[in-house]
């Protein structure tokens, strides 16, 4: 993996550490960091730390993978575990730290120390979060020694998305009656829930504690629940899931609903809003849509294949009809035209949600998936769903016949869903690092949520279900450096003026294998490897700092990144090596002295590299320009119900897939997916229709 390529993940719960082996003098424990364990092996000789070794190969190259030595070799000269946290990799830190100091207890046969008594009062810390434009402050109030109440002061979470929520409405309550930091984060809202431990371990320290001793297990449930008798069970409750529970409830089936995460929506809470043709609602009555026929012989050009033929035909001439479906019985709501990316022709293609609120990702709509959930819900009583629940396999029956879903809860509940048909909707894969690197160019980081991680194409699989088009490059529409700075480390001005340095036009930028960019790229998933490099000779950069940025770097966009900032032209940069430093430490700025340390850097051919800067020897400047994906879009092979397809192309009756669980039909290997806008938020309303009213309909009577 390119130094690049290594995400700068903010705080993350971490669990207590636990006891791995005892052998003579070396003892070891681990504990849960941001990526999978970590592990602490300490040798002890007469109470003295005299060698640490600390792995965790789940955790970020750049800065978690970064710390883990230096947190060993501090243990290693001090002779003791009580050493500092490394600034930047809070979450792998108090991994190592927990982990070492369980190690050293074992060592020394000392049981843990009781935790020091917190100061009553009240304490404002700060951490950052998910959002780009500031961080996570809040008062936290400590009570007869114990953690009584937190209030937020200040967050810009809510301007950034719709995600960070639930972590604000539960995981304060959750720790404040555990008394225990490692209460789990709130799936879906991960980075906010790692701010909001990050406060209050802040807090527990200002008070005169140590975060480190607030780390108690909390007690898992361990029942069984059985729930019998549904016509549908849909796993996965984002747009796609939605709109195929609703549509299934609407047609008279009793249905159930299962989503990992805290709140409704998942990644259609990020979009804009879809493609839409032919409508008929009042809104779209003076829209010019382009000919269906013409959009229909485009994308059929563009897959180079009728075979899905069927679907893509759905998805052109019925789109309109569907989406209409949705304005009218279930309340969603859209409001005017987009023109299409790629065909300027088009230049009524797509629709926005409709709303008077926004974020950066776009118009807020939480409230409608809401609305239309509750209002399929009320069509039968025994209608439902639940959050913050995972489904993770099958039910088969005796001959092999899908019979349900096993799902387990937050907080350890085990979950037997029994129905007669089941729909997928668990938006493919771009949080399983295991299949990105198989099927893609490499990981990238995401505007979205890691918490698809391909269950439901696993699950489609062990149904004997074949996949199509696994191999498509993800939904990128955004380029930035790798590693967001959400802190103080540096000025709004500082940051916009980094992100400069990667997204300018007019400069030098090298692809993954030494060569110049190809300028002909239009789209960015078809930048190799999803990044590039802007390199600088160190001449430019003593001229930036006396005399400015030149008018190129004006014009450098971030899309929907920015950070508040504004980039000064001509204005002598006199702080730029403190933004080249910072930028460096976080992994988005790499300095070399040679064209060969230089093609380390990008892990290209130092020849290919030499040619390319015509062998000029000197100082440069590669900083990082990283492609940011929405979601995977090959899933499961399906047919024009949505029904998941055999290799052998026969339909297994009572299991479907929608979203990006199945988008792969209406695409191609070796292309972005289809370019022209809205087109992915689309297919959860064709897809989700189809599937809904087909799973419906097999059992009906």
């Amino acid at each position: 993996m390119k130094k690049c390529l290594a995400l700068f993940l903010a705080l993350a719960m971490v669990l207590t550490a636990v006891p791995v082996m005892a052998e003579g003098n070396v003892f070891s424990a681990t504990a849960q960091g941001f990526g999978g364990p970590v592990e602490v092996v300490l040798t002890v000789e007469d109470g003295k730390v005299t060698d640490a070794v600390v792995t965790g190969s789940g955790e970020t190259e750049v800065i978690g993978g970064a710390a883990m030595p230096k947190l060993a070799e501090a243990m290693k000269v001090n002779g003791s575990v009580d050493v500092d946290a490394v600034s930047g990799a809070t979450v792998t830190s108090t991994a190592v730290l927990l982990a070492a100091k369980d190690a050293y207890a074992q060592a020394t046969g000392t049981a843990a120390a009781e935790k020091a008594a917190l100061t009553d009062g009240v304490y404002t810390a700060s951490a950052p979060g998910y959002s780009w434009m500031g961080m996570i402050t809040a008062d936290v109030t400590v009570e007869n020694g114990a953690l009584k109440d937190f209030i937020v002061t200040e967050e810009h979470e809510s301007y950034t998305g719709e995600v960070a929520q639930p972590a604000f409405d539960l995981l304060p309550g959750r720790i404040l009656a555990a008394q225990s930091l490692a209460v789990d984060a709130i799936s879906g809202a991960t980075a906010t829930s790692n701010a909001i431990k990050s406060v209050f371990a802040q807090a527990i320290a200002l008070a005169g504690g140590n975060a480190l001793d607030w780390y108690a297990p909390v007690e898992k449930k361990t029942e069984t629940v059985t729930l019998e008798g549904y016509d549908v069970i849909v796993v996965g409750m984002g747009g796609s899931g939605i709109n195929a529970f609703c549509a299934a409830a609407d047609s008279g089936a009793t249905v159930f609903g299962i989503e990992t995460c805290a709140k409704l929506g998942g990644q259609s809470a990020t979009t804009t809003g879809p493609m839409i043709l032919g409508s008929q609602n009042g809104e779209f009555k003076d829209a010019a849509f382009p000919p269906m026929d013409e959009v229909y012989n485009t994308w059929i050009e563009y897959v180079g294949s009728e075979e899905k033929a069927d679907i893509i035909r759905e998805c052109v001439y019925n789109n309109g009809k569907y989406i209409d479906y949705y304005m009218d019985n279930f309340g969603f709501e859209f409001a005017g035209t987009i023109l299409s990316f790629e065909i300027p022709t088009w230049t009524a293609l797509w629709t926005r949600y409709k709303t008077e609120t926004k974020n950066v990702l776009g118009p807020n709509k939480t409230f409608m998936f809401d609305r239309a959930v509750a209002k399929a819900v009320g069509m039968n009583e025994k209608n439902g769903f639940a959050l913050e629940l995972t489904a993770d396999a099958l039910l088969f029956d005796e001959a092999g016949n899908v019979k349900g879903v096993h799902a387990v809860s937050y907080d350890g509940t085990e979950y037997n869903v029994y129905g007669d048909s089941v729909i997928l909707a668990t938006g493919g894969y771009i949080g399983n690092d295991e299949m990105v690197n198989k099927y893609l160019q490499g990981t990238t980081p995401t505007v979205a949520f890691t918490v698809n991680k391909g269950d439901g194409i696993n699950m489609g699989v062990s149904a004997g279900g074949a996949t199509y088009m696994l191999a498509i490059d993800p939904m990128i529409h955004i380029l930035q450096v790798p590693n967001m700075i959400k802190n103080n480390d540096l000025t709004p001005d500082q940051k916009a003026i980094l992100s400069a340095f990667a997204l300018v036009s007019g400069e030098l930028k090298i692809d993954i294998n030494g060569k110049v960019l190809d300028p002909a790229i239009k789209n960015d998933a078809d930048i190799p490897g999803y990044h590039y490099y802007v390199v600088y000779t160190e001449e430019q950069m003593n001229g930036y700092k006396a005399n400015g940025l030149t008018e190129n770097f004006g014009a450098a966009g971030s899309h929907f990144l920015g950070q508040g900032g504004t980039i000064p032209i001509g204005t002598p940069v006199e702080d730029l090596d403190t933004i080249l430093s910072v930028g460096a430490e976080y992994g988005n700025v790499f300095k070399a002295e040679s064209i060969a340390e230089l093609a380390s850097v990008i892990g290209c051919d130092a020849a290919v590299l030499s040619e390319t800067l015509n062998g000029a020897e000197g100082t440069y400047y590669a900083v990082c320009c990283m492609s940011y994906a929405y979601a995977t879009v090959g899933g499961l092979d399906v047919d024009v119900n949505m029904n998941v397809l055999r290799a052998d192309g026969t339909p297994i009756a009572n299991l479907y897939a929608v979203g990006q669980d199945s988008e792969g039909v209406c695409n191609v290997e070796g292309k972005p997916y289809t370019p022209w806008g809205g087109q992915a938020q689309a297919w959860t309303y064709v897809s989700g229709y189809l599937a809904g009213k087909a799973a419906a309909a097999a059992f009906a009577g």
